[in-house]
């Protein structure tokens, strides 16, 4: 079983920048988003994915942007083809990297912004969330 995100280290994380964290998502907006993520992108986020969402709907702090029902999939379609990312479902942004799951592996990729080279992968989505909050603190 993969370890769950976190979630106690993205809430430190914002209130170190003041930031407010969202309430979760409902159980309807998670379902609506996995079958809007499989008709678009041929994928359901990771189960682990979804699990942090119900926590928080999406995060915003120091830079780190973890996109929410609301964003997820409209970011995707934004970078898909023009960045290269069309093996890629991106789950959140930083300054320097994008965190993604790699659609064919299902693995945790760290990936550069510009241009969009594998930075590292994780073992997980705990591990890729980690990675993603020290690269911004």
């Amino acid at each position: 079983m993969r370890p769950a995100v976190d979630t106690a280290r993205l809430r430190a994380l914002a209130a170190e920048c003041g930031e407010a964290v969202p309430t979760g998502a409902s159980e309807a907006a998670l379902v609506t988003l996995a079958a809007e993520c499989l008709a678009v992108f041929g994928a359901e986020p990771p189960r682990e994915f979804l699990d942090l969402l119900r926590a928080m709907d999406g995060f915003e702090a120091n830079g780190l942007r973890v996109f929410g029902t609301g964003a997820l999939v409209d970011h995707n379609q934004a970078v898909r083809e023009p960045g290269g990312l069309a093996e890629y479902l991106v789950l959140a942004e930083g300054s320097s990297a994008r965190y993604a799951v790699h659609l064919p592996t299902g693995a945790a990729h760290e990936l550069g912004i510009v241009p969009t080279d594998l930075l590292a992968v994780h073992p997980d989505l705990h591990t890729l969330v980690l990675a993603a909050v020290e690269a911004q603190s």
